[in-house]
């Protein structure tokens, strides 16, 4: 009899758990389609911008750790790309410069993503060129500056292991990792670039272009200007 007891306990537990955990999933799918903007019992959700999870993957998901293996895959190419500058590139360190239209032309081998990998080591302050995008043939004579020795990129350029911010810049006086993004130095133009840029031409003056002008010159038969009053150098 006791048997035959302990047998129906254990069949009613099992299946108090087994809806229970039907219960559980079901409040879950819930949640998830509430969060679909395709589904029917989608909400407009309410998100507080102070809080630490605000635009970064849910932990321990698969995005998440998708977003930390591209943040080193990220990091990794910047740091190849500036690599492939301070090989190629003139003037001494820190501030060494190549041109876009040649950095291209030898980038084209290796990657794609030129344009995009240049606008996030500016954005990190490693280099600095002039506009805010950089387009073939058209700007093939701007500069690319770099703004540290590849020495300190190498020491100082680490993944952060954070979705939102590939990158993090430490720094040996900082005691604590710097993840957001550094503001470039002047670009100072190097010598040999300022020697080579042409001075304007001299504008020419107004007066020579009406004496040029014939049908700017006076007519002989004009009325001239009376003189100036004898008083009017007292005034």
């Amino acid at each position: 009899m006791n048997r035959i007891l302990a047998q129906k306990a254990a069949r009613k537990g099992s299946l108090m758990d087994s809806v229970n955990k039907f219960n559980a999933m079901a409040e879950q799918t819930d949640a998830s389609l509430k969060k679909n903007p395709y589904s029917d019992t989608y909400s407009i959700q309410q998100f507080d911008k102070e809080a630490t999870d605000y635009g970064r993957p849910p932990t321990g998901s698969q995005t998440e750790a998708r977003g930390i293996k591209a943040s080193v895959h990220v990091c990794n190419e910047v740091l190849y790309l500036c690599e492939i500058i301070s090989q190629n590139a003139s003037g001494e360190e820190p501030h060494k410069y190549i041109e876009f239209g040649k950095l291209f032309y030898i980038y084209s081998f290796i990657s794609d993503k030129l344009v995009g990998m240049l606008l996030r080591a500016r954005k990190y302050g490693l280099v600095d060129f002039e506009g805010e995008m950089l387009y073939q043939r058209q700007d093939d004579k701007k500069l690319i500056t770099m703004q540290m020795s590849l020495a300190e990129i190498r020491e100082c350029l680490k993944p952060s292991g954070d979705p939102r911010n590939c990158i993090q810049i430490v720094r040996k006086n900082q005691t604590s990792t710097d993840s957001t993004p550094g503001q470039p130095k002047s670009n100072a133009k190097p010598a040999q670039a300022e020697n080579a840029e042409k001075k304007p031409a001299p504008k020419k003056s107004a007066n020579s272009n009406l004496s040029n002008n014939p049908h700017m010159k006076k007519d002989a038969n004009e009325p001239k200007a009376p003189p100036p009053s004898f008083c009017s150098q007292y005034i």
